[in-house]
Parts: C-alpha cells; sequence; structure tokens
C-alpha cells in the first residue's frame, strides 16, 4: 500500500510526458504531484514549501543551464528527499549518499516506463512491514 501522503516534483518542459509520469504514479495510488515546466518554476516551488518534497522527477536536459548545477542541487537541497533524473544530458558520476539524511538518486537514460516508476517508488516507499532501503541506484546502461 503507499503511502498517499507522499508529496512528489515532477518537471518536464514537455507537457505531455509531465501528464505521463503523472498518470503512472496515480496509477501507483500516489496523488499529491505537482507538475511544473522549468527550473525557475521548480526553485519557486523549493522556496516557498513548508516541508520537503519526497521525490523530484526531473528531465536532466532542463538543467543545463550554466549557473544550475543539478548534481549539486540534488545532493544539498534539503527540501528534496529522493530524485529520479531522466533523459537529456546524463549527469557526472559522482552521486553520493549524503550522509546527514539517505537520499535515492537514479539516473535513467530514456523517460520512466511503468516499471521503472514502479520499482523506483518501492524503492523510497516500501509496502508497509518491509525495511526502508537506503541504497543508491546508479544509472542504466
Amino acid at each position: 500500500m503507499p503511502t498517499p501522503s507522499l508529496r512528489i516534483l515532477v518537471v518536464d518542459d514537455q507537457p505531455a510526458q509531465r501528464l505521463s509520469i503523472e498518470k503512472m504514479l496515480n496509477q501507483q495510488g500516489y496523488h499529491r504531484i505537482a507538475p511544473v515546466e522549468t527550473i525557475a518554476e521548480l526553485l519557486a516551488m523549493i522556496e516557498y514549501a513548508i516541508e520537503p518534497f519526497d521525490l523530484l522527477i526531473i528531465n536532466s536536459a532542463l538543467g543545463t543551464d550554466i549557473t544550475f548545477d543539478l548534481d549539486d542541487f540534488l545532493l544539498n537541497c534539503p527540501a528534496i528527499r529522493h530524485a529520479l533524473v531522466y533523459d537529456g544530458l546524463l549527469l557526472g558520476e559522482h552521486v553520493s549518499i549524503s550522509t546527514l539524511q539517505s537520499r535515492v538518486i537514479k539516473k535513467l537514460l530514456r523517460a520512466p516506463d511503468e516499471r521503472t516508476i514502479i520499482s523506483f517508488m518501492q524503492a523510497i516507499d516500501p509496502p508497509k512491514g518491509h525495511p526502508k532501503r537506503h541504497t543508491l541506484l546508479r544509472s542504466e546502461p
């Protein structure tokens, strides 16, 4: 049974892709989803957030602005607990787990499909009675 209170941000400049990801999450029982189009909207959501977001799903192609370091943001932003990064330009391989707070960060070569969403959500929101996994998921080949 999923935790319906998880707060999820989906960032992609393609409306169809945002909608597709949102539908896949809805089918898994997650409904607190905020779809946004740009890094600027993401940063505004983070700035005004009262509580952290449990998951950020983002197209890495949006993080190519020279003034925005997506790797650094993912590792150091206290308002983001976990991240699923896909498509576009893959980030560096120096991703690590914060010692202050366990984070799951997974990088994909393409947009997530239903199987990927299910697997990732089980990693960050395991079924009740199962221990939470505190592992880092590496890039797909």
